[in-house]
């Protein structure tokens, strides 16, 4: 028996708006009805639905975007050496991409230059800067950075070398002193503020050469905004819908290589396989090696030159998937569940391109904020992921006094102190009681299995690009009788579900510890997002599981004495949303270790009535 994990909420509809809109565009019921609770008005409907590269905002509106391109025109015709300075994630390989092909196509003599997440760390580096600087570089371009970067600049100043800005990050409260800075939040007169670095170089690119000739540059716009997990609304859905499609059609060589290698298939491709394939194929370069020959793979005609990087990416992706699992498992076993603090755990040389990775992992599984530590001699590295609206930075700001660097937002940071630290740390963040809200799922429609059909998958299809800002519509399918599982993968990690009125399968993925918690005949509502399987040219409708909760009513003593004696027996998985396991928790029979249930032999009687959860869900009398 298992309870919903997540908080559920239905969007807000009105049934004559729905119909209005069933009217007006010709959709069906169930595409309407998300539309209705998504947006208030039919023109706000109609502007969503809008691909017209000609309703994008014009770059000229972007605050010292002219005097940007006085000086890039001044570089270009005395052949000054011009160094883009960019990041080592897929916007930042993107933005650098973009705008080293634009100054190439005006005859510009330039280079690139991405930091070495480990080596030069994040943004503008003075010993970089020198160095760029001590070879010839008479302008650097800092592109999805910079926005912070007084010192560097300011060296750059004292050697005669401007510097030019294009960032889209927070604004420091002391801006360095460039020559140009671009940025939305410096544009009063530019409406959107939410374009990735991408996004911004597009712009860039668009005022140096036209509508015509940086529209190649959008299926690196589509990539960058996607990987930054940039709102899917207004700008950013057009130059997204219209970079995927010029993918689809074959333009660039690097991306298409890196598809093909992703085993996606090229016509179908959506924002969902270039969030979840493509752009960890890309951060995984500067996570575990060096992110520079992105941009060479993303910049270059050589086929020869494509295949060899596009091979490395793969092979770099994995190693990102093996090691992150692996130090995952570590992680999780420092973790008692049944605590409700921060998360902090550590470990000697864990691979700092992925301890935010974990960081997330272990917040996602376990609904409270995490930090995760690589130390390595004697300085603890961490990234911190949170959860729901609580704010990771503020509290993390009390121990400001213990760190050697940090910075961040509300929902993630990064640090370092020394590892003898850790403990104060830990005290420090952990004096106070949290309660920290459980994540929540907005549910577009309650449904039944009959109201789901291949040609209301296609009509929702329409919504798409789907990602930040424009999720994939979630259903609730609704009450229905589970006649059927199946575990599926050789790590047993993944399952299918069967249920009463759905002829498709209902998919989990990487949640074992539901596995053996469900039985036949029971009755469930589950929430997930419709998808379309390809096999053997048939096509069948899916759900990608989301969340999932019994809807029986409570067990009676002898289902509570049935699972105590399983425990016993077997070794099951901790889940956070398995019923019994919160209710034996809550009341001492059962204990966590390394993520496995273990029954306590001491533990005092104690009634069922004593235990929150099973008092609650007694009181709701299911």
């Amino acid at each position: 028996m298992l309870d919903n994990q997540y908080f559920w909420f239905k969007r807000k509809t009105d049934k004559q708006f729905i119909q209005k809109i069933e009217q007006h565009f010709s959709l069906d019921r169930l595409t309407s009805t998300v539309l209705a609770g998504r947006f208030s008005s039919v023109p706000l409907i109609e502007d969503f639905f809008s691909s017209d590269l000609n309703k994008l905002v014009d770059p000229s509106r972007l605050d010292q975007i002219e005097l940007l391109k006085k000086r890039l025109i001044s570089a270009i015709d005395n052949q000054e050496k011009i160094t883009i300075y960019g990041d080592y994630d897929a916007d930042g390989i993107t933005s650098t991409s973009i705008l080293l092909k634009t100054l190439q196509i005006l005859g510009a003599r330039v280079d690139y230059f991405i930091p070495n997440r480990f080596r030069d760390g994040y943004g503008p580096n003075k010993f970089v800067y020198q160095q760029l600087i001590d070879t010839g570089t008479k302008l650097i371009f800092a592109v999805d950075n910079g926005i912070s970067g007084f010192d560097a600049v300011d060296l750059a100043n004292r050697n005669q070398v401007d510097v030019l800005i294009a960032d889209h990050h927070q604004l420091p409260k002391k801006l360095p002193n460039a020559k140009a800075i671009i940025h939305p939040d410096l544009s009063d007169d530019y409406p959107f503020k939410n374009l990735s670095a991408a996004g911004i170089a597009f712009k860039v690119s668009k005022y140096l050469l036209g509508t015509q000739k940086a529209r190649q540059f959008l299926p690196l716009v589509a990539i960058g905004e996607i990987a930054d997990v940039m709102p899917l609304i207004n700008e950013n859905r057009i130059l997204i819908q219209t970079g995927i499609d010029l993918i689809k059609s074959g333009e660039n060589k690097g991306l298409q290589e890196v598809i093909k290698r992703a085993d996606l298939k090229l016509e179908s491709l959506t924002a969902q396989d270039i969030a979840f394939k493509i752009a960890p194929r890309l951060n995984s370069l500067g996570r575990m090696a060096d992110a520079g020959i992105g941009v060479e793979l993303l910049t270059t005609d050589d086929s020869d030159k494509v295949s060899e990087i596009a091979k490395q990416v793969e092979h770099l992706n994995k190693q990102r998937q093996k090691e992150a699992d692996k130090i995952y498992r570590i992680a999780s076993r420092q973790v008692s569940p049944q605590e409700n603090n921060i998360i902090i755990v550590s470990g000697e040389n864990w691979h700092e391109g992925i301890i935010g990775i974990i960081a997330g992992r272990l917040s996602a599984y376990f609904g409270r904020p995490a930090v995760v530590f690589s130390i390595k001699n004697g300085i603890a590295k961490g990234s911190a992921r949170s959860t729901g609206d609580f704010d990771l930075y503020k509290v993390l700001d009390r121990a400001r006094d213990l760190y050697i660097s940090f910075g961040g937002h509300k929902q993630a940071a990064g640090l370092s102190l020394k590892a003898s630290d850790l403990d104060r740390l830990d005290k420090i963040l952990n004096a106070d009681e949290y309660h920290f809200s459980v994540g929540k799922l907005a549910i577009d429609a309650v449904t039944k299995a009959g109201d789901l059909s291949i040609d209301s998958f296609k009509q929702l299809s329409k919504l798409a690009p789907f990602g930040e800002g424009n999720p994939e519509p979630v259903f609730d399918l609704d009450d229905v009788e589970l006649v059927n599982l199946r575990i599926l993968g050789s790590d047993k990690k993944h399952f299918k579900l069967k249920v009463n009125g759905f002829s498709g399968d209902i998919l989990f993925f990487n949640r074992p510890d539901l596995i053996g918690k469900l039985q036949l005949g029971e009755r469930l509502s589950i929430v997930g997002t419709l998808s379309l399987n390809e096999w053997k040219h048939r096509q069948s409708l899916q759900i990608i599981g989301k969340d999932i909760r019994s809807e029986n009513r409570i067990p009676d003593r002898n289902s509570f004495s049935r699972i105590y004696h399983y425990y016993c027996a077997k070794n099951v998985l901790y889940s956070p949303n398995d019923f019994f396991q919160k209710v034996f928790l809550e009341l001492g029979f059962v204990r966590i270790v390394n993520g496995v249930v273990f029954v306590v032999p001491e533990a005092k009687h104690a009634e069922l009535s004593q235990s929150y959860t099973y008092r609650k869900r007694a009181e709701n009398g299911y």
